[in-house]
């Protein structure tokens, strides 16, 4: 793979025999395509698993990840999806081939430089879940507008439920309601903050795994 200058470029986009070319996060990119005709490595299978997997987990959260990987993809010219998927490659996947997964202790769906919030805590009630954490405030860290942002990840259903701009810091609690289904969901639970100008944030934080009981008849 190659990349040009924007100056360079004589401004063809497209596939050209075994190559393509595309712009990403501003510079020209070439690539060589091509079919191998070799059967796949023990290695090969297991990177092409993960990459299954990682891709099939980012897909229900790509709106908030747009969102809440934003500042840091901006400082390390790296588009949102791309730092999900290097972080979940490199640390978010447990178990050997054939048998890989998500290991949702260690995902992260935000990351930046915002100190994470003390006292941040969850439990279940008949509507769904409630938030609270510690709002006192950290002098050229937190502010009171600052957005609290919730993530449950619903692993059976492959969805996810989410809010991006939930409720200010001042708050110091929210209610998240969520639907039940007709067995029993397992979520696993995520929050972080970020700056109502959405050039800080902090990494995610998980907050475990709880289960939603089914609907009543």
């Amino acid at each position: 793979m190659g990349k040009a200058n924007m100056d360079s470029w004589d401004g063809f986009i497209g596939r050209v025999g075994n190559t393509v070319t595309y712009i990403r996060m501003g510079k020209v990119v070439k690539r060589t395509i091509g079919i191998s005709t070799k059967p796949a490595t023990k290695n090969q299978k297991k990177s092409r698993q993960r990459v299954r997997i990682t891709n099939e987990f980012i897909s229900p959260v790509k709106e908030f990840i747009n969102v809440a990987m934003k500042p840091e993809g901006q400082a390390l010219k790296k588009t949102p999806n791309d730092l999900m998927l290097s972080h979940t490659l490199l640390n978010g996947i447990k178990g050997e081939y054939p048998n890989q997964e998500i290991d949702f202790t260690k995902v992260q769906f935000s990351k930046g430089k915002m100190p994470k919030t003390p006292g941040l805590q969850v439990s279940q009630n008949d509507a769904g879940l409630e938030f609270t954490w510690n709002t006192e405030l950290i002098k050229n860290q937190f502010r009171h507008d600052d957005q609290l942002m919730v993530l449950v990840y619903l692993p059976e259903l492959k969805n996810a439920e989410f809010e991006t701009h939930a409720i200010k810091r001042s708050a110091g609690k929210y209610q998240f309601d969520m639907l039940k289904e007709d067995t029993p969901t397992r979520m696993e639970i995520y929050i972080s903050f970020m700056s109502t100008d959405q050039k800080r944030v902090c990494d995610s934080e998980y907050l475990g795994q709880l289960i939603l009981p089914a609907r009543e008849e």
